[in-house]
């Protein structure tokens, strides 16, 4: 009688701690953009002057997503006018943060200006409101005078005030 007891408690606790019910789990990590371009151009404008343009073959807007952030692939290219200069900088990817300011470009990422300015490098971050540029990769800068060739760059976006890493290549000091 003894043992009939224990039996008893034991599958008591066992079918009791068994009941299975179907569940349905709705992921809340899925985000769902407000908007999806294909083969876009986008204009920036200030107090009736454009001031850049955006263009690329994939546009996701994730505006409503509490990052407020919007991705773009395939050809990403952002071209900056300014009074005396134009800048051009193209990657494969790109991802802006609307609420800092702030882009990052993957992917043979260039800067050209019409100045006949070139940058490489494979990552570049793009501080939009204090107009700087930096990276940890390797990169490459060349201008009329100058190949750099360094494994970090933090520069304005005019690279008249630039930081390297290690540098190899060439550089004409003005005294």
């Amino acid at each position: 009688m003894k043992y009939n007891s224990y039996y008893s408690l034991f599958f008591l606790i066992v079918f009791s701690s068994c009941i299975t019910e179907p569940t349905i789990t709705i992921s809340q990590n899925k985000k769902i953009p407000v908007s999806i371009a294909k083969n876009f151009t986008m204009t920036y404008t200030d107090s009736t002057l454009t001031k850049s343009f955006v263009s690329g073959k994939i546009h996701y807007d994730y505006t409503n997503d509490q990052l407020n952030f919007s991705e773009f692939f395939e050809d990403v290219e952002l071209i900056i006018y300014d009074i005396n200069k134009t800048s051009t900088i193209s990657s494969d990817y790109a991802i802006v943060y609307n609420s800092f300011r702030f882009m990052e470009f993957q992917g043979n990422v260039k800067i050209t200006t019409t100045e006949g300015e070139l940058l490489t490098t494979d990552q570049l971050y793009y501080d939009t409101e204090n107009e700087w540029l930096f990276t940890e990769d390797d990169f490459e800068y060349t201008d009329k005078t100058n190949k750099i060739i360094a494994n970090r760059l933090d520069s304005n976006r005019d690279f008249t005030d630039l930081v390297t890493g290690n540098l190899t290549g060439s550089i004409n000091i003005s005294e």
